[in-house]
């Protein structure tokens, strides 16, 4: 067997020629068929006797193209390792290859293009500047957050006055000359979410037993789900009643937020750890601090990102072989189009990632188990806390996240926010650090 490379110095694609004879596959040849001779089956023979001339004539093709098939995938690799080449996807056949016929021939050219990896060069030092923000958690977003603890302990209570947040109920009736009116009982509206504004105004300070003319049609506007589902009628049926409606007023609920006492604390916090309501105030202020420093280090990557593509410059890269590889994994016409249309993209994010390892490499960043378990458990807890939940016990939130690294899925994402991770601290302590402090406004409206 001869395998030949065709690259040029510094080249970002070459091409690997592998010339077969038959003495390099001729014993496996032999050893595949003898084994498949045992278990054929031919009348006129008993099992494991079809002579092997005729086993040889039937599957003798098959099976010389299986052997050739794993005899060129295991030598293609095993060069590539090797050499230690540095090779971006997978080996791809030439398009110049000629047709290999299998069963006329014993020896066999195969030509296979490769995409090499760019030499990078990059290394971060003090000269590198990234800005890095601290954002300023103020009274009304702590306040926010307990507000949002105490609407899970909350409850409704009855009202005499609607005000915006208020939930009423009634009998809901056409309007009009139509011979069979349309009419809901105990029909429920909570106005705060009606599409118009004009159509919410119409509530504003409704008493009890107060009769209000509104639109349904225009109220939920473009939500034609919720405009049948108020109406208890089809979406096809609800579209004729676009006219119209007067609202009886029966009932208002208000929601009334529960109070800031010690019910409240040993919820958010059940290790029974906060006791006064500044303390509450205290650990709450420190929870979310401690989101939005994970926000701060999201950013960080993000314009660190930036400088280290910067540094790294012009990154060449086998555009159009990349692209046909990629598109080898189309399956429809409208597959094939997305590929194309996201093409850049993917050499984009390719080239990052090839940033991104060397970055790893030369800050000399390793994820071991214990970052793995650690990112699994910031993973659910940001999840958690988006539904006001900070502090999950210890014990159950061990166990979740290790279930989520036995999942396949989900371990490559925790893999990714680990490497991320462990980027983000190593990067810290070698770039200069421009502190910035900002607003949580101002730091969301750098996402819009």
């Amino acid at each position: 067997m001869n395998i030949t490379l065709e690259k040029n110095e510094g080249a970002v694609a070459g091409k690997l020629i592998v010339n077969i004879v038959k003495a390099d596959y001729a014993d496996k040849l032999t050893a595949s068929l003898k084994k498949l001779k045992q278990k054929v089956q031919m009348p006129g023979f008993r099992k494991g006797m079809v002579p092997m001339s005729l086993v040889q004539k039937m599957y003798g093709t098959e099976v010389k193209a299986d052997e050739l098939q794993k005899l060129l995938a295991d030598t293609v690799n095993n060069y590539i390792n090797d050499e230690k080449l540095r090779v971006l996807g997978e080996p791809m056949l030439s398009e110049d290859n000629e047709a290999a016929d299998v069963a006329a021939k014993d020896d066999f050219e195969f030509k296979f293009d490769l995409a090499f990896s760019p030499e990078i060069n990059i290394t971060l030092d003090g000269r590198t500047s990234v800005d890095y923000y601290d954002i300023d958690v103020d009274d009304a977003t702590v306040q926010g957050q307990i507000d949002a603890f105490r609407r899970q302990n909350g409850k409704n209570v009855d009202a005499d006055t609607f005000n915006e947040e208020d939930l009423v109920r009634g009998t809901l009736t056409e309007n009009g000359p139509m011979a069979e009116p349309l009419k809901v009982e105990e029909a429920t509206l909570m106005p705060r979410f009606f599409v118009s504004d004009d159509q919410k105004a119409l509530f504003k300070d409704a008493k009890k037993g107060q009769d209000i003319v509104f639109t349904p049609a225009k109220a939920y506007e473009g939500r034609a789900h919720e405009l049948a589902s108020l109406l208890k009628v089809d979406k096809e049926e609800a579209e004729k009643h676009n006219g119209e409606f007067t609202f009886h007023v029966d009932s208002i609920s208000h929601f009334e937020l529960g109070e800031v006492n010690e019910q409240l604390f040993n919820m958010i916090y059940p290790d029974g750890s906060v006791k006064t309501e500044e303390e509450f105030k205290a650990r709450v202020k420190a929870d979310v601090e401690a989101q939005y420093v994970q926000d701060s280090d999201y950013k960080f990557m993000l314009d660190l990102k930036d400088a280290a593509l910067k540094k790294a410059g012009k990154i060449e890269l086998a555009e159009d072989l990349l692209k046909k590889m990629v598109l080898q994994n189309a399956k429809t016409e409208d597959g094939r189009k997305q590929i194309e249309e996201h093409i850049g993209d993917y050499l984009n994010d390719l080239r990052w990632t090839l940033v991104r390892n060397e970055l790893a490499k030369n800050l000399d960043v390793k994820v071991d188990d214990a970052a793995m378990l650690a990112a699994s458990k910031r993973l659910i807890k940001i999840q958690m806390a988006q539904y006001g939940l900070f502090n999950l016990p210890e014990a159950q939130l061990e166990q979740f996240a290790q279930e989520r690294l036995n999942d396949e899925k989900q371990r490559e994402t925790i893999a990714n926010s680990a490497f991320d991770t462990a980027i983000v601290e190593a990067a810290k302590k070698v770039v200069k650090l421009k502190n910035k402090s900002i607003s949580i406004a101002d730091f969301n409206k750098m996402f819009q």
